[in-house]
């Protein structure tokens, strides 16, 4: 196994412990990009594809990058709607200053627990938010979906990537369906089992939130 596939699967066993994920993290912040790349990594290409559909090219509006990681989802959402205002924040510091080296967010803020964010009485809401990666084993359970949600405006869209074996072992189409047969979101876009990195796929959802 190469240092960058060790790496990635290394990052599935963190049991969703807070400190061990920020210690993995501020660990490996340095050589992130890079082996996630080489292990063929898509999940940013394909997060920011689902969030142009719901964003003109002329909008400027303020999204929210949850779990921004080192930035890779910013970038390429820069790319396509260079006009939204990007916002990002993660748990490790040490990976939202690489985001916030990339030049391609408004605001980036290190040391936040997403579903602390999400649960504050103060908490900001978008009319886009993006999440690509961290919804995955080891990390956030299927209470991310609904924090990512709460963080979302009615009417607004909610671009997400749950790593496929996440997916299923927490049920996350089922919730899904069952949020869009409650009438609580309209299901814009769907991806099941769509390439996310070579030694596994992922679920994609496009959510507008009613």
């Amino acid at each position: 196994m190469t240092d960058s596939a060790a790496h990635a699967d290394g990052a599935l066993r963190l049991d969703g412990d807070h400190e061990r994920i920020a210690a993995y993290y501020r660990d490996w912040a340095a050589d992130y990009d890079h082996d996630v790349m080489s292990e063929g990594y898509v999940s940013p290409m394909i997060v920011a594809g689902l969030a142009a559909l719901a964003v003109s090219a002329e909008t400027g509006l303020d999204a929210l990058d949850a779990g921004c990681g080192t930035g890779l989802v910013g970038r390429m959402l820069g790319q396509r709607r260079p006009e939204v205002r990007l916002h990002g924040v993660d748990l490790s510091p040490e990976m939202a200053e690489r985001a916030e080296q990339t030049g391609a967010y408004a605001t980036v803020a290190g040391g936040v627990d997403l579903l602390d964010y999400a649960a504050a009485e103060d908490s900001p809401h978008f009319p886009l938010v993006l999440c690509s990666g961290t919804l995955t084993l080891g990390h956030i359970g299927i209470e991310g979906l609904d924090a990512l949600l709460d963080l979302t405006e009615p009417e607004g869209h909610l671009a997400v990537s749950v790593r496929r074996t996440h997916s299923l072992e927490d049920g996350y189409p089922a919730r899904v369906a069952q949020l869009a047969e409650q009438g609580l979101v309209e299901i814009v876009s769907e991806l099941i089992n769509a390439p996310y990195l070579e030694n596994g796929g992922a679920d994609y959802w496009l959510l507008r939130r009613l």
